[in-house]
């Protein structure tokens, strides 16, 4: 006995393929909404509404005249020294103290808060065990308990 090819056929084969495409879709995006939210920050409509004070801090940063040199380099030991430089205004910048955030930008547990050693003026300088790969990393700058200047960079660690 042979079967032949009806379009009754024909109709359940496509039926089965969107069927089974479309559940596949469906499964693909329920975990990635599960599993990353899109989000950068925690709490992005209150950054939002803080967009004018953003604003106003940064036009305050650039008037004051701090410049944040950053650099990393890997030891003979495996760990990584950071050499952070401040000036303000072309000179060392001083009376001033600096902490820095390190920010895995693909492994949040990885991320840390890195004491700075100074070391001289204008000078701070760290010595950490960072895996190979992309860091960011954000040093604040405070004078007086009060936070005078950000500065963000990215290094690229071998």
């Amino acid at each position: 006995m042979t079967r032949t090819l009806t379009g009754r056929h024909v109709l359940f084969i496509f039926l089965a393929f969107f069927v089974t495409i479309t559940g596949v879709n469906a499964l693909m995006v329920t975990f990635a909404i599960k599993t990353f939210s899109g989000e950068d920050t925690s709490t992005p409509y209150v950054k939002g509404l803080a967009y004018n004070e953003t604003l106003a801090r940064n036009a305050a940063e650039a008037a004051s005249g701090y410049a944040v040199t950053i650099d990393g380099a890997r030891q003979d030991d495996g760990r990584v020294a950071l050499a952070i430089a401040v000036t303000q205004m072309g000179d060392p910048a001083t009376g001033i103290t600096a902490t820095a955030r390190l920010r895995h930008p693909t492994n949040a547990h990885l991320d840390r808060t890195i004491t700075l050693t100074r070391t001289g003026k204008g000078g701070f300088t760290a010595l950490e065990d960072l895996s190979p790969g992309r860091w960011d990393i954000e040093v604040t700058l405070t004078r007086d308990d009060a936070e005078v200047y950000q500065a963000r960079d990215r290094l690229w660690l071998p």
